[in-house]
């Protein structure tokens, strides 16, 4: 097993590697917008009928014999992306099921983890962890895969390198970019900053503030968005420009700041969550098994 900091294009590559040469890669993600970035991905809850509210005794609704069963036996490699996410009964509970599948197939399998099916984990322990309502610090780290009985089994690996730093930049903007890029990296390492009374503080460049601005919302905008007005229907203006903010509160403020500069007619569209039942979702899944669904994973 295998925990990476990747991105999208180390999976999209592993995937390719080993589908030419006929083999199934079955690729899921924690959320389903990081799914979306995976050839034929499939968020984790979705292909291994995870419990939406697991605990340590849990195991995932797959049932001996199924399609699904028999896809994930002949299934050469598992990637699981942005794993740090989700808490660790859900990887204790594929393990379970992985175990209980694959004993028949090789008795030793019972004393492997997943059941001796190779999975990467990729993900970043600095961004999002489990979000465990009401919650302290020292419990979320508890729910955390670091905490799981199956850590010590993995290798870690860590990308260094900044690909960012390999594009068409150079001179001064490409000397500006490293020096931001290890500044960042030295807060993730706790190389930089001071703790003052337990709260971890970091003093912010000169060069990244914005000064002499009276509202800080309408001043991160302005910088960020300039002129948007005449560019909001733009759409490489928009993908070129993102404000980011520390929790939702912040975000929703900086959204209402910038709906009420445009004075475009608005439009609703309304959306409905339902809760899907595992038990019934699995029973159609006599497809799986079929060529243009294997190809499709």
């Amino acid at each position: 097993m295998y925990i990476w900091n990747g991105l999208p294009f180390i999976w999209k590559t592993l995937s390719s590697g080993i589908r030419s040469k006929g083999d199934i890669v079955i690729n899921v993600a924690s959320s389903g917008i990081a799914s979306l970035l995976l050839p034929g991905g499939r968020t984790a809850h979705s292909i291994f009928a995870i419990p939406l509210n697991p605990t340590e005794d849990s195991t995932c609704n797959i049932k001996q014999g199924s399609p699904l069963a028999k896809l994930i036996v002949k299934a050469k490699l598992i990637i699981w992306d942005e794993a740090p996410m989700m808490h660790k009964y859900c990887f204790e509970a594929l393990d379970q099921t992985l175990t209980d599948i694959l004993r028949f197939k090789d008795p030793s399998n019972l004393d492997r983890p997943f059941g001796g099916k190779t999975i990467i984990l990729g993900g970043d322990f600095r961004q999002i962890l489990p979000v465990i309502t009401k919650c302290t610090r020292q419990e979320i780290v508890k729910a955390t895969l670091y905490s799981s009985y199956l850590w010590p089994h993995y290798q870690v690996l860590k990308l260094i390198k900044n690909m960012r730093l390999k594009g068409n930049i150079f001179g001064a903007d490409l000397d500006d970019l490293k020096q931001f890029s290890d500044w960042i990296l030295a807060i993730g390492d706790g190389n930089i900053g001071c703790s003052i009374d337990g709260i971890k503080k970091v003093e912010i460049p000169g060069d990244l503030l914005i000064h002499n601005c009276d509202d800080p919302i309408s001043g991160i905008v302005e910088s960020t968005y300039s002129d948007f007005l005449r560019h909001f229907t733009d759409i490489k203006y928009l993908q070129e420009r993102a404000v980011l903010a520390p929790t939702l509160q912040m975000v929703e403020s900086v959204n209402d700041y910038m709906v009420s500069l445009n004075n475009s007619l608005d439009k609703s569209y309304l959306s409905s969550d339902t809760i899907c039942m595992s038990d019934h979702a699995f029973t159609s899944l006599e497809h799986v098994h079929t060529p243009e669904f294997l190809n499709s994973i």
